[in-house]
């Protein structure tokens, strides 16, 4: 017991080895979950949103002391909490009222400030089951068939009567528009009326669908269409699923559609849903469905068009949205009943995942340096996307890319070892690196000891990255003194010796091609040009893209 004890104050403690207090994602879980969704701690952490586990025995088990620590922690905290995940479900986590809204509110409006979502999970392997499949969405997308990111599925159940069967109809043409203005190559559009039933669905699941939007009457499960997720096929492919009906979700029962969803599979058997959006109330009343319909489209139009990256972020634009226009027969129940279940800061696929290029030093040197990292897709800069640089507790900066597609850090590795690069954008696959830093080696910059000739190395006559195969060295000797200009990779092994020998003071020009002592091509990547003398070494770096 004292074991336990002792881990679950190490992973609360490690949350701050960062320097500044804070987190921007905080996951509150009973102690024993902790250990089954650190490794989700630690990937959040490592692309750059820093996230803490708090335990319900640090935090507090009732609802108003867990509130009061997220709100303290809003007010005071050196990184301001933005995602709230809510791992477990009610019987280890209470609920306030018809959703997680309380934990997110951070003014006592009833509007929330934060994105929150919740596991609602009951046991360790349970969460280790949903863990595995939000990592396997986000960090390593199923690419084995690339088309399932580009199809939707719509289901209606008509309960025959009007308006509400037309508000659905609507609803499911709005959503088609942005699938088909996104490219999207195939939409299923199911209906009751029509004929198509579960089993339509189940097929359209398994098949790889990467949205799934159910409108129409239904309480506990998908009237016409009642699904067992348990009895999926469609593995690692797996929907974010948004329910616009009566309760298919349940804070305080299980059974209910959204938790089968979330809850199906194993860690090493996915099948299921990686999110589940949808209200948790069951009401009647005049102008329900138009309600509801705002935020089942609000979700779609929040990714597509609305500028969010993150499944919370959208959930939380969608309920900004009915609250803005508060439509006929509006009141605030019609906006705090809407419940996620799954990760907040989940980032959305709305396409293909593409591969980045990412440009920087893999070997560095322990001191004090500037650290640029580049970004692309294909040959186009890529602006916005999130850059994080991890080594143990020594370092941790992270920043979005400029219009350039660059960002800079200032870093002091103080020891040798490793540190990590990771990569995040809209639609791309994560990009990780380690680079290596060492004592000695190649190095950016000068080794001159004293009362020796001035050497003035430049890089003027070609940009800087080499773009059309070949650049202009330029650099000048004051005196007479044997040197030699060569090229290296990142990792320092000699590519090419452009001149093995200057003797003459002077200034010269010299023009490398791209290629090595063997006249082959390189790759792209990083390189550093060196003018060397006996006792001296003159570095700078260049970048090589075709």
């Amino acid at each position: 017991m004292k074991k336990y004890h002792l881990l679950v104050l190490f992973l609360f403690l490690s949350s701050y080895c960062f320097g500044l207090t804070g987190a921007k994602y905080l996951i509150i879980t009973p102690d024993n979950f902790v250990s089954a969704v650190k490794p989700l701690a630690d990937w959040k952490t490592k692309k750059g949103v820093k996230a803490m586990i708090l335990p319900t025995s640090v935090v507090g088990s009732s609802s108003s002391q867990i509130k009061n620590y997220i709100l303290n922690a809003y007010n005071t905290w050196d990184i301001q909490p933005e995602y709230i995940l809510i791992a477990g479900s009610s019987s280890y986590v209470p609920v306030s009222g018809s959703s997680d809204d309380y934990y997110a509110d951070m003014v006592g409006s009833f509007r929330i400030e934060l994105s929150v979502g919740r596991f609602p999970c009951s046991s360790v392997s349970q969460i280790q089951n949903i863990v595995a499949k939000t990592l396997a969405y986000e960090r390593t997308p199923n690419l084995t068939d690339p088309t399932w990111y580009m199809k939707g599925t719509t289901i209606v159940h008509e309960d025959g009567s009007v308006p509400p069967d037309d508000v659905y109809w609507e609803n499911v043409r709005y959503v088609h528009n942005l699938w088909r203005h996104a490219y999207y190559t195939h939409i299923d559009s199911l209906s009751s009326q029509r004929g198509n039933n579960s089993t339509d669905v189940s097929n359209a699941i398994n098949n790889g669908r990467i949205f799934v939007l159910f409108r129409g009457e239904s309480v506990t499960n998908w009237w016409g269409f009642t699904m067992t997720p348990e009895n999926l096929t469609n593995g690692y492919k797996t929907p974010v699923v948004v329910s616009g009906a009566c309760a298919t979700s349940s804070m305080n029962t299980t059974g209910y559609l959204g938790d089968l969803f979330i809850n199906a599979g194993t860690a090493t058997t996915p099948k299921g849903a990686v999110g589940y959006f949808a209200t948790t109330v069951v009401a009647t009343g005049t102008n329900l469905g138009l309600n509801r319909g705002v935020v089942s489209k609000g979700f779609f139009q929040a990714l597509f068009g609305g500028g969010k990256l993150t499944m919370g972020d959208a959930a939380k634009f969608a309920k900004l949205i009915i609250d803005s226009i508060q439509p006929p027969n509006y009141t605030t129940t019609r906006y705090s009943e809407w419940e996620l279940f799954g990760d907040p800061e989940l980032n959305i696929w709305t396409n293909t995942p593409q591969l980045l290029t990412v440009l920087h030093d893999t070997v560095i040197t322990a001191q004090p340096q500037n650290y640029t990292v580049t970004v692309r897709i294909g040959n186009n800069n890529l602006p916005n996307a999130l850059v994080c640089l991890m080594m143990d507790s020594t370092i941790y900066e992270y920043g979005r890319t400029n219009n350039s597609g660059e960002v800079t850090f200032s870093i002091s590795p103080p020891v040798l070892g490793t540190m990590s690069v990771t990569v995040t954008a809209q639609n791309a696959i994560p990009y990780e690196k380690e680079v290596m830093i060492i004592g000695t080696g190649v190095n950016e910059g000068q080794v001159k000891p004293a009362n020796l000739p001035n050497i003035t190395l430049l890089h003027t006559s070609n940009p800087n990255p080499i773009t059309n195969g070949f650049t202009r060295i330029s650099f000048t000797i004051s005196e007479p003194t044997n040197a030699a200009l060569r090229i290296y990779d990142a990792t320092g092994k000699l590519v090419r010796t452009l001149v093995n020998e200057f003797k003459n003071s002077g200034t010269y020009i010299v023009t490398w091609n791209g290629k090595d002592e063997y006249n082959s091509q390189v790759a792209d990547g990083i390189y550093f040009y060196a003018l060397e003398t006996p006792k001296q070494k003159f570095t700078k770096k260049l970048i090589l893209t075709r």
